[in-house]
């Protein structure tokens, strides 16, 4: 072997899984990018299906084994209720469950901003505050944005943040695979 400039076949392998995984990220991320209402759309049906999926199995759950008492197994069966009835909803009305859901997340993010500006301010244990407190801003804005926007923001929010996470992965996974020796 010359130096330590000869790749093993493992590492091509490696390189070429995680450059073609990167780039079809990035691919699909950007073509997110272009249809965020789709990717919303799809997103929430998806979470829906999983809800149902939950739901079903935790209603079945307990009527298939023992449980400790009546009032567990129908405290169980009526937690299934809930999730099932939440997935069908979210499955056959998308772009209502789509507005809810970015409610939902613009008001946690808000919350978080005050409750990570507040953390910042009382505890002066750490060198600097400083990224706690630039988290807390980036929080509040992105939350009163989405509020702000809303409902409309409920119809590419969603969809936005999938992709952009999307193009995110596939640039770390392409960087990751540029990098292997």
């Amino acid at each position: 072997m010359v130096g330590g400039s000869v790749m093993s076949s493992a590492g091509r392998s490696a390189r070429f899984w995680l450059l073609g995984a990167g780039l079809l990220a990035i691919l699909l991320g950007g073509i997110g990018l272009y249809m965020t209402l789709g990717i919303t759309i799809a997103s929430v049906m998806w979470y829906g299906a999983l809800m149902l999926a939950a739901g079903l199995v935790q209603i079945v759950e307990p009527l298939m084994h023992e449980v400790e008492t009546k009032r567990s197994r129908w405290a169980a069966i009526l937690i299934g209720l809930v999730y099932t009835i939440g997935g069908l909803w979210a499955l056959f009305n998308p772009l209502s469950a789509s507005l809810v859901l970015t409610l939902i997340l613009g008001i946690a993010l808000v919350a978080s901003g005050i409750l990570k500006a507040i953390w910042a301010f009382v505890d002066q244990s750490r060198q600097s505050n400083a990224a706690l407190v630039l988290a807390a801003v980036l929080s509040l804005i992105l939350g009163g944005l989405l509020i702000a926007q809303w409902p409309f923001s409920g119809l590419w929010a969603i969809g936005l943040l999938i992709s952009c996470d999307l193009v995110a992965h596939g640039l770390a996974l392409t960087w990751k695979a540029l990098t292997i020796r």
